[in-house]
């Protein structure tokens, strides 16, 4: 009885250190918009929005902003292959970000309206797009 106890407790404790790596490793397979609203607050008052780049997709495909409002808009690539986001129509671009690496930029629209948005990088943009949502 004794050793069924020790190995059932055994059995827990593996589960229990397992479930940090399969949560980290888990999830990010639907079209997901998880936060695509204003983002976290930025130091400095500002907006901050972050979209993340791994397997050859974006986890935001539906970002909120407000005409006139500044963001920082931050790229994070989780990817083994080099990203970019861009958006030609609302002139918004951050460049080539390395692998596990992030780049940023301050980003004010001027327009409103839906602007589509991709990573250039050649054959990435079938799966790596989204739409930029521009209110007043």
């Amino acid at each position: 009885m004794k050793r069924v106890r020790r190995s059932l407790l055994v059995l827990v404790a593996l589960m229990l250190l397992a479930l940090p790596v399969l949560a980290a490793c888990g999830g990010g397979g639907g079209e997901g918009g998880g936060n695509g609203g204003n983002g976290d607050q930025a130091a400095g008052g500002g907006n901050k929005i972050t979209v993340t780049a791994q397997n050859i997709r974006f986890d935001k495909t539906e970002i909120n902003l407000k005409k006139g409002q500044t963001y920082t808009i931050e790229l994070v690539n989780n990817d083994s292959v080099q990203h970019d986001l861009v958006s030609e129509e609302l002139g918004l671009e951050i460049g080539l970000t390395d692998p596990g690496k992030g780049n940023s930029v301050e980003f004010t629209p001027q327009q409103t309206g839906d602007f589509e948005f991709i990573c250039t990088v050649p054959g990435h943009a079938a799966t790596m797009n989204g739409t930029i949502h521009v209110t007043e």
